[in-house]
């Protein structure tokens, strides 16, 4: 009885479980760590890619990395069936189902990285690059969750894993993103807001897309309105999406210019 009643602190209080709102804060070494981490690990990729790209067993590891994502999002569901959804006794599961933009962008960036596909290679790279930078950078969904915690971990790994595939593939296999991905975005923001907006409506514990204020939304300090909310996250996935395409512009032209200069 005891090994059982030490398992259940374990999971339900300690690494599994949840902390105390405010351990962990953004802007901290704690926020930035992960994504130093992922950039290091990017370098490395840029650094190597010719030699991954030869190496017999490339296939191997682009599918390995796949399994790895796949594990880091189906744990974020497996650790909510076997800790369940916090210590709040009213919140329901309804509030927990796959319809964040960052579980779908990894879904996606698995099945292009497995496939090979460079159609959904432009989907993949704007979205990662413009959405799936705003949790990055506002992570106010863990702020009950410091390092000592497995959803720490598991959070930055379903955020920074399908960067580092989306540039995985651009340098190893030297995709490039085609503007109709922009497009591809739009239209995949928009058929993922129709359910979340009916979820948000119909459930007290629905929080999806960061619509609303309150449960660690990103925008907290914008006026309590689900359209103000909405546009301004609307009108930051854009700005985005654009600077995004200024700079791949702007970072092939000069990389076109320098191989005319050297007569390649």
């Amino acid at each position: 009885m005891d090994g059982i009643a030490r398992e259940v602190i374990y999971f339900k209080s300690g690494f599994f479980g949840y902390g105390t709102l405010g351990e962990f804060k953004q802007w901290t070494p704690a926020h930035f760590l992960p994504v130093l981490v992922a950039v290091g690990l990017i370098v490395l990729v840029w650094r190597f890619k010719d030699k991954i790209r030869n190496w017999k067993y490339e296939k191997d590891l682009r599918f390995i990395f796949a399994f790895i994502m796949i594990l880091c999002e189906m744990s974020y569901f497996w650790r909510l069936v076997y800790v369940g959804p916090g210590t709040d006794p009213d919140k329901t599961m309804m509030g927990f189902l796959p319809l964040q933009v960052c579980q779908w962008t990894l879904i996606t960036t698995v099945f292009m990285m497995m496939r090979e596909s460079k159609k959904l290679f432009s989907l993949c790279f704007f979205l990662t690059m413009s959405a799936g930078l705003l949790p990055i950078l506002f992570p106010a969904v863990i702020s009950a969750m410091p390092p000592t915690y497995y959803r720490y971990y598991q959070y930055w790994g379903e955020h920074l894993l399908p960067i580092i595939g989306v540039y995985y593939m651009m340098f190893v296999h030297q995709y490039e993103p085609r503007p109709y991905g922009i497009l591809m975005v739009l239209g995949f923001l928009f058929l993922l807001a129709v359910p979340c907006i009916y979820f948000n409506g119909k459930y007290e514990d629905a929080h999806y897309l960061y619509l609303k204020h309150g449960n660690f939304a990103m925008l907290d300090f914008l006026p309590d309105s689900i359209w103000l909310t909405g546009a301004v996250l609307v009108a930051a996935v854009l700005l985005l999406l654009g600077v995004d395409w200024l700079v791949y512009r702007l970072v092939t032209r000069k990389r076109g210019s320098a191989a005319v200069a050297k007569g390649e």
